[in-house]
């Protein structure tokens, strides 16, 4: 409680802390309240009131905790607009969470970052053969010229010789 307290009256009480919250809530949950609550685990009532100045109620300890650990929010840049909205997270531990949630096993998710690795390297000729073959995988008519074209300056030992560290 004593974090709200000292907070209300440097910056919770103000109109920029309202505007990022709404700011959020547009950003995750597509401007609805109700949903934005489900996020945190809370009451659509309780948002409401976070979000209508005239009412200056502030999310508690509880809240704010939810806010950050759920949905990836700077609790710096929600109480004071310093810094990024959402704290960053090194990536393959962001794609590894969200592969994970689409329910890819971890060997899947290990060829998948391969893939990853491979696709960001600067071997042009390496990564376009991996797109047509994707394209050509999947049947995809619209790349099928586009294959056909490009495949040309790729060879057997352009792709044997990608390097995947």
């Amino acid at each position: 409680m004593s974090i709200i307290l000292f907070l209300e009256g440097n910056i919770l009480t103000s109109k920029a802390f309202v505007d990022r919250l709404r700011l959020i809530i547009k950003e995750l949950a597509e401007e609805k309240q109700t949903k934005f609550a489900k996020l945190i685990n809370t009451y659509q009532a309780n948002v409401g009131r976070w979000i209508n100045p005239k009412i200056q109620s502030f999310p508690d300890e509880r809240h704010l905790a939810a806010i950050q650990k759920h949905l990836g929010v700077n609790l710096n840049w929600l109480l004071t607009g310093e810094g990024e909205m959402f704290v960053k997270k090194e990536a393959p531990l962001a794609v590894h969470e969200a592969l994970a949630g689409y329910g890819f096993n971890s060997k899947e998710r290990e060829y998948i970052d391969k893939l990853i690795k491979i696709l960001r390297t600067k071997q042009d000729k390496t990564v376009r053969a991996i797109k047509q073959n994707i394209d050509a995988f999947l049947d995809n008519p619209d790349k099928k010229n586009e294959v056909e074209s490009d495949v040309s300056g790729v060879t057997d030992k352009d792709i044997k010789t990608a390097n995947v560290k």
